[in-house]
């Protein structure tokens, strides 16, 4: 399994909150930056229905297959480079988060969590 790397934005102080051009007090501010959030609409939900067994709060383990789309790398004049990707998703597996180790599985368990089910 990858390592999970943490993509939660850093809290701004209250100088950053006002020099922004719509400033929201420090309690409101996205814990998430806006493209990391997946939304899953009735077409897709019809072809994973496991979606539907799932509760707030429920935690799931996501498997995708992407296909890079766009490449974006910019200079400032104060020498700050900024360098986005974009991808789109094609392929898509979830599944609820797993306790066990894959060591700690059986085979049936292993097979069902590799193919999402």
């Amino acid at each position: 399994m990858m390592e999970m790397v943490e993509m939660k934005l850093p809290k701004k102080s209250k100088k950053e909150l006002k020099s922004e051009c719509c400033p929201v007090s420090s309690g409101e501010q996205d814990q998430w930056p806006y493209g990391l959030q997946i939304r899953f609409e009735k077409d897709q939900v019809d072809k994973l229905p496991s979606l539907t067994m799932y509760k707030v709060g429920d935690k799931v383990m996501i498997q995708a297959e992407a296909c890079v789309t766009s490449i974006r790398m910019s200079e400032q004049q104060n020498k700050d480079i900024s360098h986005s990707v974009e991808m789109q998703i094609e392929k898509i597996s979830c599944s609820p988060k797993v306790m066990k180790k894959p060591e700690e599985m059986s085979p049936k368990e292993y097979r069902s969590m590799r193919m999402g089910k």
